[in-house]
């Protein structure tokens, strides 16, 4: 495995652990005397952009499936470009604790048994003030998409994603999975973020594989 799949694989690894806990909140939340939203630990809620312009249109087309998927959901990830900058540092540790990540949810429109689309925004998130330290600013980071058979909790979590240049380049991007894993894997709930090259895989391996491309296109308004 070449070391640009590990960090491929690490970075979507650690997309998914950001959707678990940026998306998954309650929606509790509080009001600061500012009238800022905020969570039970005091800490600023980040806005999504409720007039967002910079759409982009993801094409998703799955090739020789080993079965149905009828679990499909993704995520947007955004990330703070400036975090140290206007966020504050922990005067004990001296880090900068608050969180420099969000997300939102990308609802897939089924168009066949093959190919789903969905729309999402460079822009989804607010520049604010969080902090009284100044603007923090996000950028779109990337997308990472899960697919199960079902939705049951064992099945495999087939995970393709897009950095953000492959959002902004349009290339369509492959991914290559084991239909051995379909439509589930020996370890429960397993994630896999599959390869790149259908060669990485060794025989018989190779053989028995399924393709899941994905494509971004700019929308113009």
């Amino acid at each position: 495995m070449s070391a640009m799949h590990h960090i491929r694989a690490a970075s979507f690894s650690m997309f998914f652990a950001i959707a678990l806990c940026a998306c998954g909140g309650t929606g509790n939340h509080m009001h600061s005397k500012n009238g800022q939203d905020v969570d039970a630990d005091g800490d600023p809620i980040y806005r999504k952009n409720p007039h967002p312009r910079q759409a982009y249109r993801i094409t998703m087309t799955i090739e020789d499936a080993p079965g149905p998927f009828e679990h499909v959901t993704g995520t947007v990830f955004y990330q703070m470009t400036n975090h140290e900058q206007c966020t504050p540092v922990e005067p004990i540790a001296g880090v900068w604790s608050k969180s420099k990540e969000d997300c939102i949810p990308i609802h897939f429109q089924k168009i066949s048994e093959t190919t789903y689309v969905a729309r999402i925004y460079a822009d989804g998130m607010v520049d604010a003030d969080y902090y009284g330290k100044g603007i923090c600013h996000f950028e779109l980071s990337g997308i990472g998409i899960t697919l199960r058979a079902t939705g049951k909790h064992e099945e495999t979590r087939f995970q393709p994603g897009l950095f953000k240049s492959d959002i902004y380049s349009g290339a369509p991007i492959s991914t290559y999975f084991w239909k051995g894993g379909y439509p589930r894997s020996q370890v429960e709930n397993y994630p896999d973020t599959g390869e790149d090259d259908a060669n990485k895989y060794a025989e018989p391996n190779r053989r028995n594989l399924f393709r899941v491309i994905l494509e971004s296109d700019k929308v113009t308004p």
